[in-house]
C-alpha cells in the first residue's frame, strides 16, 4: 500500500473479507473511484494457514478514523501494523482530482468513444503499419 501511495495511487484502502459489508463498502467506492484505486484484502487460507485464521485477523486489525486525504499520514498507517501487530482497516488514502489512465492516453485526447466502439480506417491502419516498418 506504501508503494501505491508513493507512486500516485488516489484511492488506498485495506478491508477483512470476514467483515462482509464493510469489505463491499470498500469495493463500491474503490470502483466508483475516479482514478487508480487499490484494495488490500486479508483473506485467511482456511487450508493451509492455520496461524493468521478469522480470529487472528480480528484480534490484529481495526478501522482506521483518519484524515484519509493527508499523503503523510496515509503512508504511516500503510506501514502500521509490522511492529504493532495491529493492522489498520479502511480507506488509508483518498485523493480528488487526479487523472485517469484513459486520461492520459493519447487516443483519448481528441475521442473518449472506447477503441472497441471506434469505426476503424482501413486506410489509415495500413498508413500506421507501413510507416512502422520503415523504422
Amino acid at each position: 500500500m506504501a508503494v501505491a501511495i508513493s507512486l500516485g495511487a488516489t484511492f488506498v484502502a485495506r478491508a477483512f473479507a470476514g467483515d462482509v459489508e464493510k469489505t463491499r463498502d470498500i469495493l463500491v467506492e474503490a470502483i466508483g473511484h475516479h482514478g487508480y484505486s487499490l484494495v488490500d484484502i486479508f483473506q485467511p487460507c482456511v487450508t493451509f494457514n492455520k496461524v493468521n485464521t478469522f480470529q487472528w485477523f480480528r484480534e490484529h486489525t481495526y478501522y482506521t478514523d483518519h484524515d484519509a486525504s493527508d499523503r503523510m499520514l496515509a503512508l504511516e498507517k500503510s506501514l502500521e501494523g509490522y511492529d504493532s501487530g495491529k493492522f489498520p482497516l479502511g480507506i488509508i488514502y483518498h485523493s480528488e482530482g487526479g487523472q485517469s489512465f484513459e486520461e492520459n492516453l493519447s487516443v483519448y485526447r481528441d475521442d473518449s468513444e472506447p477503441l472497441w466502439k471506434r469505426r476503424h480506417d482501413p486506410d489509415k491502419l495500413k498508413a500506421l503499419v507501413e510507416s512502422k516498418r520503415k523504422l
